[in-house]
């Protein structure tokens, strides 16, 4: 593959500034993070992967290290780093050791699937040696551009890059994303790396999380749709693995009052819509136009997530709102996602939060070219090829 990510450029910018921090790399499986960093590597220095069906022992980073102390480029770059047991120790001794002047410096890489353990062992044993770079899902740009996808295309099968080629034969693509970025995360990612005393649950919580995409959902109604009921805290706890392996995020109810914004029920989004099809019965059978009109708000909720926008909902009664977004430059945004024509009546709820919070502009994404007085219209594909980087 000749397309080149700006998560390369992000990469190679940070080898050539002559940066005095280790250079972490953590994002979802099958988004490119490996290819990036051995694009911007050009084939110097050491990159090895840790990525093995069992853990590592941390005897392997110190033979790797030494390999690259030898070769000239004296850089190292190891992916999936957290599969390594005690990996964030050795680190942080060679690196010591360097900076002390025991040994020559090397510039270093990290890369990893698994946020949470990742960023544990960071704040713990590496606080400032390091600066994170976030890798997130291929957004609508890059899909139209390498693989000439349209909108309707990318909101139905998102985009994994590795799976492209097997989209001619749904069944069989909707096994490749099940097998190889499903499964690793849940079976591998999570299980393997932090304390799952119900794994059926974890995974029940997932399939109730993608047959309910964009939708609030009430964690003890939740609870009740499970077959393997878990207290209200080890939903919360599991929801939050689901979202730190870059699978399923809640985002909560917009209120001024923070306390009050915790404690709200979680509107569930998956982070790419092709794991939501993949989970499809069948996965190739036509989506219905309310799914489909599930899949373009999940859609557009996922792309503002992992652009870095801080991103809501609201409701109150019978009215809501179905995106309250801060923006990265300041934007204050109150969202109405809706993929056909929109009545008046479907936007009193935006209406009326804009008369309560009057800072937030009303704004409507839309697949099609609606012009309503007094409420900005945002381009779709602009809105789901913004990126992080």
């Amino acid at each position: 593959m000749g397309y080149s990510r700006k998560l390369k450029s992000r990469i190679q910018a940070r080898l050539q500034n002559g940066s005095e921090k280790i250079q972490v790399v953590i994002g979802p499986r099958q988004v490119g993070k490996s290819t990036a960093i051995q694009q911007a590597l050009e084939g110097r220095g050491v990159y090895e992967t840790a990525d093995a069906p069992f853990p590592l022992e941390a005897i392997e980073i110190n033979l790797w290290w030494d390999r690259a102390l030898e070769s000239g480029d004296k850089i190292l770059a190891i992916d999936e780093i957290q599969k390594i047991q005690g990996w964030s120790e050795v680190i942080k001794k060679r690196w010591d050791e360097a900076k002390s002047g025991k040994t020559p410096r090397l510039k270093v890489i990290l890369s990893g699937s698994a946020a949470l353990a990742i960023e544990k062992n960071l704040r713990e044993s590496l606080a400032g040696r390091y600066e994170l770079i976030r890798a997130d899902h291929w957004n609508f740009s890059e899909a139209a551009t390498l693989f000439h996808f349209d909108l309707r295309r990318f909101i139905e099968f998102g985009c994994y890059p590795g799976s492209m080629d097997l989209l001619q034969d749904p069944t069989r693509w909707g096994a490749y994303i099940r097998d190889s970025i499903i499964e690793p995360v849940l079976g591998r990612d999570i299980l393997q790396l932090h304390p799952v005393q119900q794994p059926a649950l974890l995974r029940q919580l997932f399939s109730v999380a993608a047959a309910n995409p964009a939708q609030v959902v009430s964690l003890h109604k939740l609870q009740g749709q499970l077959q393997d009921r878990g207290a209200i805290a080890t939903l919360q706890h599991y929801l939050h693995l689901l979202s730190q392996g870059f699978l399923v995020s809640g985002i909560q109810k917009f209120s001024p009052a923070a306390i009050r914004t915790r404690k709200s029920s979680p509107k569930l989004v998956i982070h790419d819509n092709g794991l939501l099809r993949a989970l499809e019965r069948p996965v190739g059978a036509p989506l219905g136009a309310e799914r489909f009109g599930r899949y373009f708000k999940n859609a557009v909720a996922a792309r503002l997530l992992e652009a870095g926008w801080e991103t809501y909902y609201w409701n109150d009664r019978q009215l809501e709102v179905d995106l309250v977004v801060l923006g990265p430059s300041g934007e204050k945004l109150a969202i109405e996602v809706k993929s056909g024509e929109t009545s008046p009546a479907e936007l009193r709820g935006l209406r009326e939060f804009h008369k309560r919070f009057t800072e937030f502009e009303p704004c409507l994404i839309s697949l099609i070219d609606q012009k309503i007085e007094g409420i900005r219209s945002w381009s779709a594909a602009e809105v789901l090829s913004l990126s992080s980087i």
